[in-house]
């Protein structure tokens, strides 16, 4: 296979090529990737998205930006920058749309990775850190200070996208797509805004008070997708791959009923929960996971579709609450997600493993909770149902 392995390098359409203080990317832009690879086949996993990330006020360097307190949350590093990607082929037309996608990230990585993962150089390279001190640093970049030496780069990435074409699996383990299957493969990622990327000392909102500094922004600069493909053997199998569907919603009251439509075969849903005060505040972590306060019970109503019976699923115990939300993900040994770290107000959600696949798009899903939350004080709910689909 090594022989046949080609290594593709793949420009945005609308690239803003160039190194000045006006090139780039910045908040709220779109990024469309084309893939194309006629007679090859895509190998599975091997897509990701490379660049330089440069984030201050003046938009000259990181330098000095870095030293003052700025961070991304630690655990997504650079795909906190995403908010939402979306993957269409020719032969299909759109396969998924991850909205909130850097919220997706830090469920999914609080679930399954300790701080000691993060000193693998795979989570390096994504700007992951094992605390939020070296978070600021991974920021900064490289700063020369020697008298024969100074140069100053800007922190630059290499993440592996979350995304359907890079968990596929096949029949026989060919895990590989055909062009001939596929056609051409758009990718479009939309970036987020400033203060739902980074946070910390320097990063107010002006208009409120008792925030300091200056206000921020970022640029994405030299940005490419990577990716790899094999000669096409002429041989094809049914891939299987995962996709997620997001929902939100707000929860302003001491019950709260959520009831939503997904329009997929689902294995299993994963929530999140953030102050909405706290988004986009500028001096705390927009991708914190927050504690659900006085939260006795959850409950989760849907129809099994395979007897046709209703199941209603009923948690008041806090310790399972926060297991059954790791089981939803597919938890490993290695987690963030602990009692303990809830006592920070993070690391926490809600959630259900369905032990089977159920088919949500001719039922309604129900999520009840009871809990102090008040108008007051709302809270905004994000909701990942992890879905399976055929290619």
């Amino acid at each position: 296979m090594s022989n046949n392995l080609i290594y593709h390098i793949v420009t945005p359409e609308n690239d803003r090529a160039g190194i000045t203080a006006g090139d780039g990317f910045p908040e709220f832009s779109m990024i469309d990737f084309v893939m194309n690879f006629p007679d090859r086949k895509l190998v599975n996993n091997s897509i990701r998205i490379v660049g330089d990330v440069l984030v201050g006020s003046t938009m000259t360097n990181n330098t000095d930006f870095a030293t003052n307190n700025v961070f991304t949350d630690n655990l997504v590093g650079a795909s906190s920058f995403i908010d939402s990607i979306q993957t269409s082929i020719d032969s299909v037309g759109q396969i998924e749309n991850i909205l909130e996608y850097s919220k997706y990230v830090k469920c999914k990585n609080m679930v399954n990775t300790s701080s000691t993962d993060l000193f693998k150089a795979s989570s390096i390279c994504e700007l992951k850190a094992p605390n939020q001190s070296h978070a600021k640093l991974a920021l900064k970049g490289v700063n020369a200070t020697k008298a024969d030496d100074t140069r100053t780069d800007n922190a630059n990435f290499s993440i592996k996208p979350d995304i359907c074409l890079n968990s596929m699996f096949g029949d026989n383990g060919d895990n590989t797509l055909s062009y001939r299957k596929s056609g051409q493969i758009r990718i479009s990622v939309r970036l987020s805004r400033a203060l739902g990327a980074v946070f910390g000392g320097s990063v107010p909102q002006p208009a409120k008070a008792g925030h300091v500094g200056f206000a921020v922004s970022y640029r994405l600069q030299n940005v490419r997708l990577h990716f790899q493909s094999i000669v096409d053997d002429g041989k094809d199998s049914r891939l299987t791959m995962p996709n997620v569907i997001n929902v939100k919603s707000t929860i302003q009251s001491s019950f709260a009923n959520v009831n939503c439509a997904v329009p997929a075969v689902c294995r299993g849903v994963s929530c999140t929960f953030i102050e909405q005060s706290k988004e986009n505040h500028g001096l705390l972590n927009p991708l914190a996971c927050n504690n659900l306060p006085g939260l006795s019970k959850v409950q989760f109503i849907y129809n099994n579709t395979i007897n046709n019976s209703m199941v209603s699923y009923q948690i008041t115990d806090y310790p399972e609450i926060l297991e059954r939300f790791k089981d939803s993900i597919g938890s490993s040994n290695h987690s963030s997600a602990t009692l303990l770290k809830t006592k920070s107000n993070d690391g926490f959600g809600v959630g259900l493993d369905f032990s089977g696949l159920i088919d949500l798009s001719r039922q309604r899903f129900n999520i009840q909770l009871n809990s102090s939350v008040s108008n007051i004080s709302p809270y905004t709910m994000n909701m990942f149902f992890h879905g399976i689909q055929s290619l």
